[in-house]
């Protein structure tokens, strides 16, 4: 075993350079705002109205299993952009309010 521990593969061209890679701090992702900044440049159009006119193009090709991914889409958006229903009164919670009157039943009298 201490034989492999001793043992480093030598490289000519390989290993770290001294500033090579990403910067400290740095991420692997994309902002959105980024991605749509940068469509906008490219096409002179806003994201939303090239994706209406995609749509737009699927309907008019017939382009029926486009046309359906499209509507997933807009579908989903839709859904987690549903605002929850408010079941309240003024600000507070509707409670259910139960009132039993204390009348003796026929039955349970002696």
């Amino acid at each position: 075993m201490s034989e492999l521990k001793n043992f480093q593969k030598k490289s000519k061209n390989g290993g770290a350079r001294p500033g090579a890679g990403r910067k400290k701090g740095t991420t692997n992702k994309i902002s959105g705002s980024t991605i749509l900044d940068a469509v906008k440049k490219e096409t002179g159009k806003n994201f939303e109205v090239l994706l209406a006119q995609g749509y737009h193009d699927a309907i008019l090709a017939n382009d029926k299993p486009t046309r359906l991914q499209y509507e997933k889409m807009f579908l989903s958006k839709v859904v987690a952009d549903k605002q929850d229903l408010d079941i309240t009164s003024g600000g507070e919670t509707i409670k259910a309010v139960f009132n039993f009157p204390s009348v003796d039943l026929n039955d349970w009298k002696e």
